[in-house]
């Protein structure tokens, strides 16, 4: 059974999120205002928890995207494309550029890393030949 300020902390974080479920800053900063507001009984037990959560959505909806040329608006668009196919929920794309890739990409989801670039392919042929 939940306690009364997770059921708070529950629909405080529905209201930080747009339509699409991105955690919107704006609506963060009015929540936490409305709080400062009402100073309900459990104030910090309900920001703490509120933190918690903000966070895990926040890391939840961001992939970062490092390639190894200069990233372009094709490029960047073709991506959002694919990742729209694989997902379900509203994603922020982070695209940079990282020299050291070489070639290919290096993406980023959450704990999950997946690269393709020559700078990995070296790496796993120069351990092939030391083993």
């Amino acid at each position: 059974m939940l306690s009364k300020s997770n059921i708070i902390v529950r629909e405080i974080v529905k209201i930080s999120t747009d339509e699409s479920g991105l955690v919107e800053h704006s609506r963060v900063e009015d929540v936490l205002s409305a709080l400062r507001e009402i100073n309900p009984s459990g104030h910090l037990e309900i920001l703490k928890s509120y933190l918690v959560e903000i966070r895990k959505k926040l890391r939840l909806q961001l992939v970062e995207v490092e390639v190894g040329c200069q990233p372009n608006e094709s490029l960047i668009s073709g991506l959002k494309s694919k990742l729209a196919k694989h997902t379900s929920g509203s994603l922020e794309l982070k695209v940079s550029q990282n020299n050291h890739l070489i070639a290919g990409y290096r993406i980023r989801l959450v704990d999950d890393v997946f690269e393709d670039s020559i700078q990995s392919r070296l790496r796993k042929l120069s351990q092939s030949l030391i083993c």
